[in-house]
């Protein structure tokens, strides 16, 4: 892959819902890997990278009291970096903390980046939802505001 090529994630999504609404989807084996996934389709969605610039790291300690507001909660912080900070990840790890779960993600100035959308404002309430259907691989889905 050149420094010019993004490559497409295996277990992420995303779909235009209208002119203010992004929907994205992810899934993964495991619940951690699959919230990851969804940050990739969140950033996937938003831009498209020129160039590789060296990343800086951005980190975030989560909580929530299920899996929906914890995958509410990664989103959400992605979201307040990239406007407050104007850092897209390039990446993103995910880890199970006793309190909730670390956020890890590489990151770059937005200046580096082609955007192919809006800046989001946030997760639409109650539109987060993280789950495993039938023991299977884990599935998120969620609404952004755009």
């Amino acid at each position: 892959m050149s420094s010019l090529e993004v490559a497409k994630p295996a277990g992420a999504a995303r779909q235009p819902v209208h002119a203010a609404d992004l929907h994205i989807r992810a899934w993964a084996p495991t619940r951690e890997s699959c919230l990851a996934e969804a940050v990739t389709a969140l950033t996937d969605s938003l831009v498209r990278v020129r160039f590789r610039a060296p990343a800086t790291t951005f980190s975030r300690e989560v909580r929530g009291d299920t899996d929906d507001e914890l995958l509410a909660a990664v989103l959400g912080a992605v979201i307040t970096n990239l406007r407050s900070r104007q850092e897209i990840p390039l990446s993103a790890d995910v880890r199970a903390t006793p309190d909730g779960l670390r956020l890890v993600c590489a990151v770059v100035d937005l200046g580096a980046i082609l955007p192919a959308g809006p800046v989001p404002k946030g997760v639409s309430p109650g539109n987060a939802h993280c789950l495993r259907p039938g023991g299977g691989r884990w599935c998120c889905t969620a609404r952004i505001d755009v």
